[in-house]
């Protein structure tokens, strides 16, 4: 945007300076005094301007980089909401605000803190954080969809541009200093109304999705078993990712995979750095190895734990290894 006033305040310079030269140039009666101050005036208002210019230009460049940037979101906006798989992004239909964002399984937490390459070859190779899905998109030198040169590198701004910091590096203004991800929800409910109704329901189903309810039996079977196509956890996954059960009931985990895991209660919500509830249950440092089982029978302390009444568990190995229990009374 063009700053007005250091403009403004450039001229009232030049025009103060110009009319001083001005007036020692009429005071002169002599005409070699008069062209001699006269080429000093000419010189010293050229010279003044220079600044004014040089401000006036910058400016401008500035603006044409603001609408660039502008630009360059809108058409990430697109990219996003249809390149991108597996449950990318969440939103809460109350605030209109993003509660999952992640590209090719990676948050943008973790892409931003990515290099500008790394993040290039993860968005044009397809690479995948874990187990990938069926189909991934990548670019059009590996038979994608994406053109290698636009699409790779405005999915890498509309990424970058989810970080206030980075917008407050880049020098952006206006409307051009907006993250991102604030006018994604309504540019896809207006674009594209399916995919907004899907991320609405991430949102309300949350990541573990609506609990298989074994509240009425005793005794619950529970596998560890090889990921399906599309399933983000790896190496391994638990059968169901979200259980209601009940206080008293038992629990079995059997392990029907090749490669020993843990059974391991955390603490709280925080799944991307979890810290381990042994006091809950914990299978324990010896690994569950194939064809072995862990039981735990649940207890009020479990039901109290959270104030959701909900316990998250992983493998302690295997930190993409989540399940839930929702428990009831």
């Amino acid at each position: 945007m063009i700053n007005f006033g250091q403009v403004a305040l450039g001229l009232v310079v030049i025009l103060v300076v110009a009319g001083g030269l001005l007036y020692v140039f009429y005071s002169r009666t002599n005409a070699v005094q008069k062209n001699g101050f006269g080429a000093l005036a000419m010189l010293a208002i050229v010279t003044l301007m220079i600044p004014v210019f040089w401000i006036t230009e910058g400016n401008y460049d500035a603006q044409a980089n603001g609408q660039l940037q502008i630009q360059s979101v809108t058409r990430g906006d697109a990219l996003y909401a249809t390149s991108c798989t597996n449950q990318c992004y969440a939103i809460d239909k109350n605030t209109q605000k993003v509660t999952v964002a992640k590209y090719n399984g990676y948050t943008f937490s973790e892409l931003n803190q990515m290099t500008d390459n790394d993040l290039r070859r993860i968005i044009s190779a397809g690479i995948y954080k874990g187990t990938p899905p069926s189909a991934i998109v990548d670019a059009d030198e590996y038979g994608g969809q994406l053109q290698q040169d636009m699409d790779i590198n405005d999915l890498m701004n509309f990424i970058r541009s989810s970080d206030p910091a980075y917008l407050k590096k880049q020098g952006y203004t206006g409307s051009a200093a907006t993250p991102s991800l604030n006018g994604f929800p309504d540019y896809l409910q207006t674009n594209y109304p399916n995919y907004y109704a899907a991320a609405v329901s991430l949102n309300d189903q949350g990541q573990f999705g609506v609990p298989t309810d074994f509240s009425t039996q005793q005794k619950v079977q529970m596998d560890i078993v090889n990921p399906p196509s599309g399933a983000s956890c790896t190496p391994s996954c638990f059968q169901y990712l979200n259980i209601k059960v009940k206080v008293g009931s038992t629990i079995t985990w059997t392990n029907q995979t090749s490669q020993g895991h843990t059974v391991t209660a955390i603490v709280g919500t925080n799944t991307s750095s979890p810290t381990p509830a042994p006091q809950i249950f914990d299978s324990g440092s010896n690994l569950i190895q194939s064809g072995q089982t862990f039981t735990y029978t649940v207890t009020q302390a479990a039901y109290n734990f959270n104030p959701d009444h909900t316990v998250l568990y992983f493998c302690s190995v295997h930190p993409d290894m989540l399940g839930k229990l929702t428990i009831v009374p």
